[in-house]
């Protein structure tokens, strides 16, 4: 399995939206992983981060960045895992975001040749139709968040987190809180199990 550093073009804007809207565990974002096989993360005792990692190239801030770093530290610390130059394991953050369209068909009812009346029943003798569909489009952004880890001696992806989620216009400010819930929620399928989980 290789690895690819994944460079989305992207506005600052949008990676910011892409942050932001992760908090509080919204029931639309999905998170899954994968592991490589006959891969036994518990063998690995030391990571680093990549010098420049995904979500630290030019279309990004640098604070985002670092409450990548600080939110996996905890994750990775709790399970026994320890920083090093001379890591086992590096570990890269990328976001990618993609515009897309929903498009929503439905029946759209009426009454034709009279009124709507009681419980939306016609009356004036009016027999009551369909009245054809409607559609309305709808555009929006899915963005997805990776954690990948890499072997350093085998320079191979031995695992991979992803949070999926659709960019809302409800955003919260505290972007460090948003990067801690994402990577809390990530983290919950890392193969290696928090103390009490």
């Amino acid at each position: 399995m290789s690895f690819n550093v994944r460079n989305p073009v992207v506005s600052i804007a949008a990676v910011l939206t892409a942050a932001l809207v992760l908090s509080a565990c919204s029931p639309s974002v999905k998170v899954r992983s994968d592991v490589a096989p006959d891969t036994n993360m518990s063998q690995f005792q030391t990571y680093n981060f990549f010098s420049q990692m995904g979500v630290e190239g030019e279309n990004y801030s640098n604070l985002l960045g670092q409450h990548f770093r600080d939110a996996i530290n905890s994750e990775m610390s709790v399970r026994g895992y320890k920083l090093s130059d001379s890591p086992q394991l590096q570990i890269n953050v990328s976001i990618g975001a993609e515009d897309k369209v929903r498009v929503n068909t439905y029946n759209d009812p009426y009454v034709y040749g009279g009124h709507y009346g009681y419980r939306g029943y016609g009356y004036y003798g009016s027999p009551w139709y369909g009245g054809g569909t409607r559609t309305t489009v709808h555009q929006y952004t899915e963005a997805n968040v990776y954690i990948d880890m890499v072997d350093s001696a085998e320079r191979q992806l031995v695992w991979q987190g992803v949070a999926t989620f659709t960019v809302t216009d409800k955003m919260q400010e505290n972007i460090r809180e948003t990067v801690q819930t994402t990577v809390n929620s990530v983290f919950e399928q890392y193969p290696v199990p928090a103390p009490g989980q």
